[in-house]
């Protein structure tokens, strides 16, 4: 591996921050405000952790403009307007090559006689390409990666080893699937009755724009009829459900264990935190964010603030959320105030 050093005014200078210290001191490397040592650069992306700047080995640390540089200590700082968007660029000076994937399908790989790979493509070992399938160029499909039949993958996409994507379905440019997420499951579609439960047959696809990236061990169903729809530049974190006829609107993200249940809407930029459920047949607004762990279950107008379950704003939810201790402050306070009448 080839090592890279720059100097701190250099950093600096491709993240737009100011030096406050030794601007000739040379990184070597990145790491944790805990973790870092002599020749390494980290950051402080919240004030709460001010304190840590002066504690840590590291030479030098990016934070934001509000940071009191009095508690660096002898410490150099970069100064700039967002810290953890000029971290990522600092990441991206000392993380290693991309993986190259060389051009061509490996010999244990089964392609369709009727797909259509495209030109640059990378297909690994025991891939396997169905019927009338079209892969874009430049696209990577993984080692044990499966596309089904009359599938459509865009270019330049990533697929990782042991992805699924089932019949039908439509992927778009530039698209990113992690390992062991399956596109296109069916649906949870079943009826009670006085024979059993019935299963409903699942006919939609799923859509995924331009730009979308699906992490590891998520399932995206597909419709019962129309479509599942991951609009563009989506982020999906790992072990994410996205149930049937789910529409998730651009650029939004739902994190890791989240859940959305079936032919909810979800609109544009928003952000739906881990472990937090959305009700079937509902709306979510653009821009609404969801807290860790709640459980939506009507709609939301677009900006919502949510927390809990059922889902409530935010203040609302600390409100009730504050109100034992409250009342036990109180209770307190009423308890000495009786001790005091009766000793008086």
């Amino acid at each position: 591996m080839i090592s890279k050093t720059f100097s701190l005014g250099e950093i600096a200078d491709k993240v737009g921050g100011e030096v406050l210290g030794d601007g000739g001191c040379m990184i070597c490397g990145i790491a944790s405000i805990d973790e870092a040592s002599a020749g390494q650069i980290s950051f402080v992306g919240n004030k709460k952790y001010a304190a840590m700047v002066a504690a840590s080995g590291a030479s030098a640390v990016i934070v934001g403009r509000d940071f009191d540089v009095s508690a660096a200590g002898s410490c150099s700082l970069v100064v700039c307007d967002r810290p953890n968007t000029a971290f990522a660029t600092v990441v991206s000076l000392f993380a290693p090559p991309a993986v190259a994937f060389q051009p061509g399908v490996h010999p244990s790989a089964v392609v369709s006689e009727s797909a259509v790979v495209g030109d640059g493509c990378h297909v690994g070992a025991c891939a396997v390409i169905g019927d009338r399938t079209v892969v874009g160029d430049k696209t990577v499909v993984g080692a044990g990666t499966v596309l089904g039949s009359d599938v459509v993958i865009g270019r330049g996409c990533l697929l990782y080893p042991n992805v699924s994507i089932r019949e039908r379905c439509v992927v778009g440019d530039r698209v990113i699937v992690h390992c062991g997420t399956v596109i296109g499951s069916d649906g949870f579609g079943f009826e009670a009755g006085p024979e059993g439960i019935v299963k409903i047959p699942q006919v939609g696809i799923v859509q995924v724009d331009d730009d979308v990236e699906i992490g590891a061990n998520c399932t995206i169903d597909r419709a019962r009829f129309g479509r599942t729809w991951l609009k563009r530049g989506v982020k999906i974190d790992n072990l994410v459900q996205v149930a049937h006829n789910v529409e998730v609107g651009e650029f939004s993200m739902l994190i890791g264990q989240s859940g959305v249940a079936g032919s909810a809407k979800i609109g544009r930029g928003v952000i739906v935190a881990a472990q937090a459920g959305v009700n079937g047949h509902i709306r979510i607004g653009d821009g609404a964010q969801v807290a860790g762990t709640s459980g939506v279950l009507k709609d939301l107008p677009p900006g919502a603030r949510v927390a809990g379950t059922p889902a409530e704003p935010q203040k609302e939810f600390m409100t009730r959320f504050l109100l034992p201790k409250t009342v036990e402050k109180l209770r307190d306070r009423v308890a000495a105030l009786e001790k005091i009448i009766r000793e008086s």
